[in-house]
């Protein structure tokens, strides 16, 4: 049997995971659906502000991630500690 830690440190990596996919995801179709709205008020044959909204929702997904790891490695360090 495996290391009921290794267990539960796998399982919050295979979360993260998932969380980072479904908030990037979600961040690209919002992105989407403002940049399309924005552009057809703004520019009526053009896709400016679609590239750039996607392209947001990349960042602020990848910026949660990094996020959600700094602090999963913080809490690692503090119980290798005690």
């Amino acid at each position: 049997m495996t290391d009921p830690v290794n267990r539960r440190q796998t399982i919050r990596i295979i979360n993260m995971v998932i969380q980072f996919f479904l908030e990037t995801f979600v961040g690209m179709i919002l992105g989407y659906f403002i940049g399309r709205q924005l552009d057809l008020w703004v520019f009526e044959d053009r896709q400016v502000f679609v590239f750039i909204f996607i392209i947001f929702g990349v960042f602020a997904g990848l910026r949660n991630l990094i996020v959600r790891a700094l602090k999963e490695t913080k809490g690692e360090s503090a119980r290798e500690k005690h």
